[in-house]
């Protein structure tokens, strides 16, 4: 018995070893392709066959080396969820818009889980660098970024309401750490008004959806106060 364990025990670590270097391999062959524009972010990102990679952080490190200013699509076409389009615009206290700024977003799926499997990722720590629904975008000229996804629901087993988590950079990589941290929605039922109260003085955003009940917009304005 001991010795068929040892043998299993072998076998798995052989797979697992085989995994991590095709993984390796293919994030590597989507790094160059990449750099040479043959692929764009989004449709890495949207293509189904690369899902089981986001939580890996070489991966997320060629995504975020890549992004451009162009509408960011991270879900694949079968992603559960009401089809949402996020437009922001980043400025700073004077309506002067950032350019060029990385902004960096994720999110829960549908059931409320920013892995495959779980709610949170190891621990809710982990999720920001590891979230499987996430996307790197630059902003354009005007200070402004779009991006396609499903609207995220909250957490399971809470009553804290469905939001985007933001992050963002200036051109020359200095982190805004004035921005609103998160984005909400309207519509959401979470949304209390002592919810509602409780995000605004935290600084974060809520908008209503713009645009129809099967495809919705969200438009935030998003200003830098340091």
């Amino acid at each position: 018995m001991k010795n068929i364990l040892c043998v299993l025990l072998l076998l798995g670590c052989c797979s697992l070893h085989c995994q991590t270097k095709q993984q390796s391999s293919d994030i590597k062959t989507l790094g160059e392709k990449l750099k040479s524009g043959e692929l764009s972010v989004s449709q890495v990102l949207s293509d189904p066959q690369w899902m089981s990679l986001h939580s890996i952080t070489l991966f997320r490190k060629i995504i975020e080396k890549n992004a451009r200013a162009e509408k960011l699509v991270i879900v694949t076409p079968d992603e559960p969820g009401l089809r949402t389009t996020i437009q922001g615009k980043i400025t700073d206290l004077d309506s002067k818009p950032y350019a060029n700024a990385l902004v960096y977003m994720y999110q829960t799926s549908d059931k409320g889980w920013y892995a495959d499997t779980a709610a949170h990722i190891l621990s809710s720590g982990s999720d920001m660098g590891h979230a499987r629904l996430f996307g790197y975008v630059r902003t354009n000229n005007a200070g402004e970024f779009e991006m396609e996804t499903i609207r995220p629901r909250g957490y399971p087993r809470s009553d804290l309401p469905a939001h985007i988590h933001i992050h963002a950079w200036t051109a020359k990589g200095d982190e805004l750490e004035g921005l609103p941290g998160e984005l909400l929605f309207e519509e959401d039922d979470r949304l209390t008004p002592a919810r509602k109260r409780e995000a605004l003085n935290s600084g974060f955003l809520v908008a209503n959806n713009t645009g129809t009940a099967e495809k919705a917009v969200y438009r935030y304005t998003l200003v830098v106060r340091e």
